[in-house]
């Protein structure tokens, strides 16, 4: 892989870190996340909740709020309708809570995937609506580009909410039938919320309903500490891999933190049933691949009523028993999407489908469930757009698609709709379906959409992205515990990567793992070492005695309540001048 190291200026890294109080080192990494202004700076490295904007900021929200209320005061019927994956259950289970406070009992509904398809359809609205009409409706992580839902739902003489972060794909929404929360579609480019997904959305809207209670002295809201709610808006976030930058790492920050120590029964039965001691601290990677796929696995294969009830419930022992099928079901999940991707790999070698910009695989036998995985892996393989097709569905073929850094698959697939049916997404992640027959014409037409936007050489190789080259002395303790102020990381956030240069192995790395990983020993100037773990790189071990490159992450390896150094090796090559 190619090595790519950052260029900075020095001297305004050091600047910085003397301002900030921190080192030169840290300074730099603060500065390539685009922080060179000091007061931004400081907010970024000590971000505090006092600093979220006021909630009534956000386009349309306060008149949302106003229209709950009223809902609470007359003691209407309300309908919360979320989407099945963790963004859209943890957004159901907040907002739910919420009324539920104010001694609202609101119906809750997350649609059927494997039957009524993705978010607001008709036939998910039907079974919805099946034991009569609500007063109000109010749309979770779905809705934006529903036109004949809205339809639907307002011709019914039902008020409708809509709390949405997905693209537009008209410029201008038709207006006045509902009430829409969407930051790209009405708010500013720097708005500080404007890269929030639901659940962020759906706090700021809790926030402005008790602020406006407070306001009428509504004895209830005084009562709400909206500070315990943070553990799923951290679970959401994290999981729907939006930039944890602005207003979304302030929350991800303290979400964290409050899953440590969360008293949601639902949360705590799931985090033991993922192998999680309670008490231990709760990493992004945690909720990323343990926490999150469990929940998004019912959703996928089953029913995604199942991890909200856990999330609602306040019984441990029925909860974790609903933790423990969530896990049965992840396994089986892993099971399905084995076989899946190694049809993938094979079908991409198979047709040379790997020289085109955008890999699109297909083969109905595929699990809808899995493709947006599959598509994530492959993406991740190949370094280019991945589209996957399974089954098809009244004349549509569906899938879903994952793209790379710098290529927006929302634009691009908006010079295809005259093959599409339903889609829809964020630039890194659509669901789309295609005219049964179309694949092969589809795959020709976004590529060639792919080269005319970005240009036939768009370098897709893979690289690896360095943001300090080390002097193997700088790795101490007191840089990791710097390292520790800019968690969590994530998207907009990346964990650093350091070069550590011309360096010797003097002893061999040991493997685990059935011979894919290894264990070894980095060598440092002061005669100490840190220790070190290879995933995967089983077939790819550095030589002893031989001056080598290694590209690494820093950080404490937390275990049985205890921490220790230790570097996780991303590349290495031979030493370079």
């Amino acid at each position: 892989m190619q090595w790519v190291f950052a260029e900075y200026d020095k001297k305004l890294a050091s600047d910085l870190g003397a301002y900030l109080g921190v080192s030169p080192l840290l300074g730099a990494l603060i500065l390539q996340r685009g922080y060179s202004d000091p007061l931004k700076a400081k907010m970024f490295l000590r971000p505090k909740l006092a600093n979220l904007e006021d909630p009534f900021s956000v386009k349309n929200l306060r008149e949302a709020a106003l229209r709950i209320i009223q809902a609470i005061e007359r003691r209407e019927k309300i309908l919360v309708f979320g989407d099945y994956d963790v963004d859209g259950i943890t957004s159901t289970t907040l907002l739910v809570s919420i009324l539920r406070c104010f001694g609202v009992n609101p119906s809750y509904f997350v649609p059927r995937r494997m039957e009524e398809g993705y978010g607001l359809s008709k036939s998910a609205l039907e079974r919805a609506l099946s034991n009569g009409k609500p007063d109000l409706l109010i749309a979770l992580d779905c809705g934006t580009n529903a036109v004949e839902a809205i339809n639907y739902i307002t011709g019914n003489k039902i008020d409708l909410i809509v709390v949405d972060h997905h693209q537009a794909k008209e410029s201008v929404p038709e207006a006045g039938k509902h009430t829409l929360i969407n930051p790209h579609v009405f708010d500013i480019e720097g708005a500080p919320w404007r890269n929030m997904c639901t659940v962020g959305l759906v706090f700021k809207l809790a926030h402005g309903i008790i602020k406006e209670m407070r306001q009428r002295n509504n004895e209830v809201a005084w009562n709400i500490n909206l500070k315990d709610y943070l553990d799923l808006v951290a679970m959401g976030t994290v999981a729907d891999l939006v930039p944890l930058s602005d207003e979304n790492r302030i929350l991800a920050r303290y979400g964290i933190k409050r899953l440590k120590t969360t008293r949601r029964t639902g949360i705590q039965a799931l985090v033991q049933a993922s192998g999680i001691a309670l008490g231990e601290d709760i990493t992004p990677i945690d909720i990323s691949f343990k926490l999150g796929p469990r929940i998004n696995a019912s959703g996928r294969l089953a029913d995604a009523s199942l991890p909200l009830d856990m999330l609602l419930g306040d019984d441990f022992t029925t909860c974790y028993r609903a933790a423990c099928e969530l896990n049965d079901i992840n396994k089986e999940r892993q099971d399905i999407e084995r076989g899946v991707l190694e049809d993938a790999i094979k079908q991409v070698k198979d047709f040379n489908l790997d020289k085109y910009s955008c890999i699109i695989v297909y083969d109905p036998s595929w699990h809808p469930g899995v493709v947006g995985i599959i598509a994530g892996k492959l993406s991740r393989e190949y370094h280019k757009p991945v589209i996957v097709f399974g089954e098809i569905d009244n004349g549509f073929t569906k899938g879903s698609g994952r793209s790379v850094a710098g290529v927006d698959m929302v634009e691009c697939l908006q010079s295809c709709t005259d093959l599409l049916g339903s889609w829809g997404g964020h630039p890194m992640a659509v669901g789309v379906s295609v005219k049964e027959g179309k694949v092969d014409e589809f795959r020709e037409r976004l590529a060639a959409t792919i080269n005319k936007k970005y240009g036939e050489d768009f370098d897709f190789s893979p690289k690896v992205n360095i943001n300090l080259a080390l002097d193997s002395g700088d790795v101490g303790l007191e840089l990791l515990d710097e390292l520790e102020l800019l968690h969590p990381f994530g998207e907009g956030n990346k964990e650093p990567i350091f070069a550590l240069k011309n360096i010797r192995l003097f002893k061999e790395p040991e493997p685990f793992g059935g011979g894919q990983n290894f264990r070894f020993q980095i060598p440092l100037s002061n005669g100490g070492w840190i220790n070190a773990v290879a995933w995967r790189f089983g077939n790819n071990v550095p030589p002893v005695n031989r001056p080598v490159d290694f590209a690494i992450k820093l950080g404490w390896n937390r275990w049985n309540r205890r921490k220790s150094p230790q570097a996780t090796l991303i590349d290495w090559r031979e030493a370079q001048q």
